[in-house]
């Protein structure tokens, strides 16, 4: 899958979390009883943060006083915005000093400070995202295929710089930037970032196709990167070993150095990014940890997919370090809600109990308020918090009816009695993949039923906002469920997800509001239908899940968008048990 990084998912990181045991859980504290502190690293752009010596005075003041304990410092830029990649702040034999710091040396102020407040430091060191090597060698510039054309390639919007990571050139170079910290700069760890290719059809140079090509007999450009075979498999399987190789090298090149005790761990993305060429399989053996990216909305996942033991990123990387003596560092993000951390911490102390640090990453400067609101949070979850996925809003509904955000998201029901019409809101929402987020009024019944609703109307909503009538097996928001939808601008969809934590499949149809929409359960069958009149219907999927007898039926509503007055109507709503 094919994708373009937000800014924030560019930063390196690191703290300690030890290997979880899945499926095991912390003990239960009594009520009322805090939970253990969780350590606290963040993640610091020095371009933003560290001008002066000042701003490192006035930094590691804030640090200690919020209880930060590791502060992993941008010791090479990573991005081409206000200092150009690839040029470093510190006083380098071998890099380009960035401007502003030929004076300043920015690692020794940080780790002369931190060590006096009892902060360990890590050096973030970007490796193949390097705009100062790519200009400066242009033999060593990464080349994409693109409609059959060999280019250098500069990320999805043309002003970003990589290099080849298979360059035997590149891959010293880049080392000895390592090495020259390491030597020079007491530093507790260093953490490797953009060890990776951003697509399949990457890098093709003359220098990586004549390696490919004297090892496999045939040329990488001879493959279809757009599709799956056992072609692209064994191309991309190639450059995760080197990638794993040169990870390899790194660790030896510590082990040899002035300070061989430095921990090493690996920026990683989420494993969904299979095209990238990395996979910490490959070189679990030679790190201290690995810091897995746990932005769970930026890659449109539910928050469980942080720390759920049947899927998501610390589930995976577990599986994939098994057997080694690295640790995970999960990495999350600064924005989210406090119902979202609640239920985050909450579910790693529960499934992850040897997580003892959290880490945080700011692209522009750490205000005060952030490092509050982190130390504040330490011992999340709160005695008295309960998740709002597991509670009814209160809502002024006909009787036996209850409405739900399922999945932590906000929506709002108001039903007029006069003409028997519910009005309902949802944002920021989608009901797809493993898991939901959508507003729910509903009901619960056993046995077999049928609901028939008319959508009246769309106000405000996104194009794939889906509005219509749904069975669910659980309120939960990766339960099996069934349902019968109409979009404001793709027609309608019939929807299911015949497994707990499974994908979700759907066949549609051409339909514009108003339109009438009917769900039918029969035993395990399921069928949806429209209808322009409420009596002659047109199915438009029928499918066999199974389900408990009793089950939740109702009117659901999800919806992308995020304007506030956004609204569905359901009419004539009839449930026939």
């Amino acid at each position: 899958m094919t994708f373009t990084f937000k800014k924030r998912f560019i930063a390196a990181l690191s703290f300690l979390l030890v290997i979880p045991v899945i499926g095991t859980s912390a003990p239960v504290k009594a009520a009322g009883e805090s939970n253990t502190p969780f350590e606290t690293e963040v993640i610091v752009r020095t371009v933003n943060q560290f001008k002066n010596k000042t701003d490192v005075t006035n930094f590691i003041a804030l640090s200690k006083t919020y209880g930060v304990d590791v502060i992993s410092m941008n010791v090479k830029q990573d991005e081409d915005d206000e200092v150009p990649s690839g040029r470093v702040f510190y006083q380098s034999d071998i890099a380009p000093i960035a401007q502003g710091y030929e004076n300043f040396d920015a690692l020794q102020e940080v780790v002369t400070a931190a060590h006096a407040a009892g902060i360990k430091v890590h050096a973030w060191i970007p490796q193949f995202h390097d705009q100062e090597a790519f200009l400066k060698h242009p033999e060593w510039q990464m080349q994409a295929l693109v409609n059959g054309v060999r280019t250098p390639f500069k990320g999805s919007n043309g002003n970003e710089y990589f290099v080849n990571p298979i360059r035997q050139e590149v891959q010293e170079y880049e080392r000895s930037i390592i090495q020259e910290v390491i030597d020079n700069y007491d530093v507790d760890g260093v953490v490797l970032d953009w060890i990776r290719f951003d697509n399949y059809n990457m890098d093709v140079s003359d220098y990586t196709v004549a390696k490919y090509q004297a090892q496999f007999g045939y040329s990488p450009l001879t493959i279809n990167f757009n599709t799956d075979s056992a072609k692209r498999q064994q191309w991309n399987e190639w450059r995760t070993e080197q990638i794993g190789e040169y990870v390899g090298d790194i660790r030896e090149d510590i082990n040899q150095s002035a300070n061989p005790d430095v921990q090493l761990g690996v920026y990683i993305l989420p494993p969904e990014f299979t095209e990238v060429g990395q996979n910490v399989a490959k070189f679990k053996d030679d790190i201290d940890f690995v810091a897995p990216m746990a932005y769970f909305d930026d890659w449109d996942f539910n928050s469980d997919w942080v720390y759920s033991t049947s899927y998501g990123i610390l589930k995976d990387t577990s599986d994939r370090i098994n057997g080694s003596q690295a640790e995970i560092v999960a990495t999350l993000d600064n924005d989210w809600t406090d119902d979202q951390y609640q239920e985050i911490y909450q579910g790693i102390r529960q499934n992850y109990p040897g997580v003892k640090r959290l880490s945080f990453f700011a692209y522009g400067a750490w205000p005060e308020s952030e490092l509050i609101k982190i130390h504040e949070r330490e011992t999340w979850p709160t005695p008295d918090w309960t998740s709002p996925e597991d509670q009814d809003y209160p809502a002024q509904l006909p009787a036996g009816w209850k409405a739900r955000n399922i999945g932590s998201q906000p929506g709002t029901v108001t039903y007029s009695s006069s003409n028997k019409q519910f009005m309902v809101s949802s944002s920021s929402t989608d009901i797809w993949g493993n898991g939901d987020q959508l507003n729910y009024i509903y009901q619960s019944l056993r046995g077999n039923a049928e609901i028939i609703v008319k959508v009246q109307s769309f106000s405000r909503l996104d194009g794939w906002a889906k509005a219509g009538v749904m069975i669910r097996e659980t309120l939960n928001h990766d339960a099996k469920h069934v349902d019968m939808m109409l979009t404001p601008e793709n027609g309608a969809s019939f929807q299911y997800r015949a497994a707990t934590t499974g994908v979700t499949a759907d066949h549609t149809a051409a339909a514009t509001a108003p339109k009438w929409l009917k769900l039918t359960r029969s035993g395990n069958t399921f069928t949806g239908a429209i209808s322009s009149n409420g009596t002659s219907w047109q199915t438009v999927g029928s499918v066999q899940v199974p389900m408990t007898s009793k089950v939740y039926i109702g009117l659901a509503l999800s919806n992308p968008g995020d304007d506030s007055r956004n609204k569905a109507v359901f009419g004539n709503v009839k449930i026939t048990n």
